[in-house]
């Protein structure tokens, strides 16, 4: 065998031992096509994805939770009810995304099979997606009353809920099917 062959065969190695480091016990490694039709494999670990979601949601939560605190001291009922909206929201999306990372740690600790758990995370966010709509919908006629208090939980609970239809709907298109 040529010192060449020596190479390729140890770069060959050397690649695989890469990808199947990364590869846990929470991941799995799935293949698709490249834009080219050739094979291409990657590694998917649930687990990881909705850590990095729970970051998401418990930022936006901080942020809601901020911005409706300044908007409780204003001088509009419209505003002021807006904000209560969002602090409400933002201290149950706190709950939520903190409740979530505390599970994680404990599907890490415990282990999980990983096609089960893309399965029911996908379940989880088709069935928040459907809620959320309702929640815009909920929204939309609050907003649409005569009343400025409820105009003002119409807009809170409208653009609540077309943050978490957006976060839940891209989540549910970017976790891998099984």
């Amino acid at each position: 065998m040529s010192i060449r062959k020596i190479i390729i065969v140890i770069f060959i190695f050397l690649s695989f031992g890469q990808i199947f480091s990364q590869v846990t016990d929470t991941t799995v490694l799935y293949q698709s096509e490249d834009k080219d039709n050739s094979p291409s494999y990657h590694i998917y670990d649930p687990l990881q994805h909705q850590e990095k979601a729970m970051n998401v949601l418990l930022g936006w939560s901080v942020l809601s939770v901020g911005s409706g605190t300044a908007m409780i001291f204003s001088d509009r009922m419209l505003i002021r009810n807006f904000g209560w909206q969002n602090i409400a929201w933002g201290a149950i999306d706190a709950g939520i995304a903190l409740w979530a990372k505390s599970s994680l740690e404990k599907k890490r600790v415990f282990g999980i099979d990983p096609v089960e758990e893309i399965q029911y995370f996908r379940k989880v966010l088709l069935i928040n997606t459907l809620l959320d709509i309702v929640y815009i919908g909920i929204g939309a006629a609050l907003v649409r009353s005569s009343n400025e208090k409820l105009n003002g939980h119409g807009y809170g609970v409208l653009i609540q809920g077309s943050f978490l239809f957006l976060f839940d709907g891209i989540n549910y298109l970017i976790t891998v099917p099984f």
